[in-house]
C-alpha cells in the first residue's frame, strides 16, 4: 500500500516539475529585418557584386554573339540570381542556427509581419555573416 502511494506521489512530483517548467519557462521570440541585413551585410553585398558582374558577363556575351537569342540570356540571368539567393538564404540559415544554439529562441519572425516586440537579431546576423562567410579579395 505504502509502495503504491510513493509511487503515486513520485509521478504528481514528476508531472507538477514537468508543468513547471514547461510553463515557466519565457518564449523568446527573435525578429530579423532582411532589408536592413541584405544593406547593411558585406557578404549580401559581395554577393549583389557577383551577380551583377555575372550579369555584365552575360549582356557582352550576347552582344558577342547575335545568334543566341535574348531570352535565352534572361534564363541563365534567372538561374545565376537564384543560385545566389540560395546561397544567401542557406549563409543565413546556418547562423540563425548558430544563433538559436546559444539563444533558445521559439520563434524566428521576419520583422515585416510583426508589428512590435521580439528581439531585433538583425545586426548578430549581419556581423556573423560577414564574420563566417565574407571573402576578402
Amino acid at each position: 500500500m505504502y509502495k503504491k502511494l510513493s509511487i503515486i506521489l513520485i509521478l504528481i512530483i514528476i508531472g507538477l516539475t514537468a508543468y513547471y517548467n514547461f510553463y515557466s519557462t519565457e518564449k523568446q521570440i527573435a525578429i530579423i529585418d532582411m532589408e536592413r541585413l541584405i544593406k547593411d551585410s558585406e557578404r549580401a553585398n559581395q554577393l549583389k557584386l557577383l551577380l551583377q558582374k555575372k550579369g555584365e558577363e552575360l549582356k557582352e556575351e550576347y552582344e558577342n554573339n547575335e545568334n543566341q537569342p535574348e531570352d535565352q540570356i534572361n534564363i541563365k540571368y534567372t538561374q545565376q540570381k537564384q543560385e545566389i539567393e540560395d546561397q544567401l538564404n542557406i549563409e543565413i540559415e546556418q547562423i540563425l542556427k548558430e544563433i538559436n544554439q546559444n539563444h533558445k529562441y521559439s520563434v524566428v519572425l521576419y520583422k515585416n509581419k510583426v508589428y512590435y516586440g521580439g528581439k531585433d537579431i538583425t545586426n548578430e546576423v549581419a556581423q556573423l555573416l560577414d564574420e563566417k562567410y565574407y571573402e576578402v579579395d
